[in-house]
């Protein structure tokens, strides 16, 4: 069997290709950056270029694009696509019913998402490998701090979206947000955004812009899921650094955050590893749109020997054993406690951030997981 990797800058991209190494699978690398994943007839002309010339048995991806589903149609070739992200951001989903298709998510909970739509989808956990962050781990006090968060603050439109709405329905979704933001280790929005929620928002929209703006049910969930986690990761942040030193790596600033140390943006191989090696306490505070899964971020705090707190996400505890491997909150409030707690109990934080390590190791790694991916084919 022969493998075509279509790669671009994605995280994971550097483990699975080691786990292919290790495992003698044949493959063959095809680099390039798509600015739109559903349409750029140049990637598709490459794409059936390598294709035509040579033997290929599968075409595997981070991350799904219709692009390759059409290109591997018509050569009736197997597209393997494993998806870190939740939501996948394809407007058109109509081309990942294709046959050819063997989609991986990690979410379980988009699984289920899916099959309503007629999607076939298979859950697949994501992976870490310590092996990639080790070269850039060391002791290094630039990257110290008590508490870090490494993470987007999500700044939604949220309040654009909301503006023309009436009263009464600008009420009704600050409720919903107020009571996903209560609820850890569930997600509710689905059942929510309703069409017939639908069609109230979509008259004010049509009257506020002249027939010119619409949303979708997609659409309306995942504003919602940014506004949430926006909300939360504030919250969160604003409270503990009241009392404790906070570090935040992010693209983003938030000039009301004024006790936290706002960083820049951290590379993925060279610099997220030094904050997650050298912070005390590192936070995952997941995308509310991530209804059930283990979010990538858990996985390569543990793989770089990190002490991770976590929101409670449903999948969290089939995998691991919590408070000995890692450590959840079910509020904001505990989420304080806890970081106090265990910024006090070093003996107790190091032993489960090197009990996490060891999870990683037996049970998140790339080569089980690309064997699993391959798996459909019966290689």
């Amino acid at each position: 069997m022969k493998l075509l990797y279509w790669k671009w800058n994605s995280f994971m991209g550097r483990g699975v290709e080691q786990a292919f190494q290790k495992k003698r699978i044949a493959y063959d690398t095809f680099f390039y950056v798509l600015r739109d994943w559903e349409k750029d007839d140049v990637f598709e002309d490459q794409l059936e270029e390598k294709l035509s010339k040579g033997s290929y048995d599968v075409v595997f991806s981070i991350n799904y694009t219709p692009l390759i589903t059409k290109v591997c149609a018509d050569h009736n070739i197997p597209y393997i696509s494993w998806i870190y992200d939740s939501p996948l951001h394809i407007r058109d989903l109509e081309w990942m019913k294709h046959a050819v298709n063997h989609i991986f998510l990690f979410d379980r909970g988009q699984v289920e998402y899916y099959e309503t739509l007629g999607i076939h989808t298979t859950h697949l956990p994501l992976a870490a490998s310590p092996d990639v962050f080790a070269p850039a781990i060391r002791r290094d006090e630039a990257y110290s701090s008590e508490v870090s968060l490494v993470g987007q603050l999500y700044q939604s439109e949220y309040f654009y979206y909301t503006k023309p709405l009436t009263a009464y329905d600008r009420g009704f979704l600050e409720g919903v947000v107020n009571s996903q933001m209560q609820v850890y280790g569930g997600y509710f929005l689905g059942d929510v955004v309703t069409d017939s929620l639908l069609e109230k928002l979509n008259q004010s929209y049509e009257k506020a812009s002249s027939g010119k703006v619409q949303i979708k049910k997609r659409e309306l969930e995942y504003l919602l899921a940014q506004e949430i986690t926006a909300r939360e990761r504030y919250l969160a942040l604003q409270l503990l650094s009241k009392r404790y030193a906070v570090s935040l790596y992010s693209g983003n600033r938030d000039d009301r955050l004024q006790q936290v140390k706002q960083k820049s943006y951290v590379d993925y191989e060279t610099q997220m590893p030094l904050v997650f090696a050298n912070s005390r306490v590192n936070l995952n505070i997941s995308l509310k749109s991530i209804r059930t899964g283990i979010p990538l971020r858990v996985l390569d705090v543990l793989a770089c020997g990190g002490f991770l707190i976590s929101n409670m996400q449903a999948e969290l505890p089939e995998y691991f054993k919590i408070g000995e491997e890692l450590v959840v909150y079910q509020d904001l409030e505990e989420l304080v406690w806890l970081c106090g707690y265990y910024l006090e109990h070093e003996d107790e934080r190091r032993q489960i951030a090197a009990n996490g390590r060891e999870r990683i190791l037996k049970d998140f790694r790339f080569e089980d997981r690309v064997e699993q991916l391959l798996e459909p084919l019966h290689v």
